[in-house]
């Protein structure tokens, strides 16, 4: 029986990669590890609550900057507010000391964040073409 194109066709590409992948499948030579990295140091934080509420006050000191539009004070509102609602079921749940540090830690990246985000938007208004995370009409 007379082999038919499609299976000729077949086989002749399987054949094709099959040889691509042997001529490209040669090993690399070893590369030496680099330096090892040191972890950072322990952080010397004040606890969960101190933390949390320094990041709620930077929020608070965000929203006062004047280059702000209307709409950034509201989100900046809904965020203290969410906040808030957040830290005090944290507090209530009393997590274990793991936890609270864990939390802390994050609080505390949070504030240095929003300090960042304060000292931006006390140099000016933002340019007309930046994104800054808002949500624009892609239509």
């Amino acid at each position: 029986m007379r082999r038919s194109l499609p299976r000729a066709l077949f086989r002749f590409v399987c054949a094709a990669a099959a040889a691509w992948v042997s001529a490209c499948s040669h090993s690399q030579p070893a590369v030496a590890p680099g330096p090892v990295i040191a972890a950072d140091p322990p952080m010397a934080l004040r606890g969960m609550e101190a933390e949390c509420d320094a990041m709620v006050t930077a929020l608070s000191t965000w929203k006062t900057c004047p280059n702000l539009d209307d709409g950034d004070r509201e989100d900046l509102d809904f965020w203290i507010e969410r906040a808030h609602a957040d830290f005090a079921a944290g507090r209530k749940s009393k997590p274990e000391a793991n936890a609270q540090q864990a939390i802390a830690l994050a609080c505390f990246r949070a504030t240095q964040s929003v300090q960042a985000a304060t000292e931006r938007c006390q140099a000016g208004p933002p340019p007309k073409d930046a994104w800054y995370g808002r949500q624009r009409d892609l239509r």
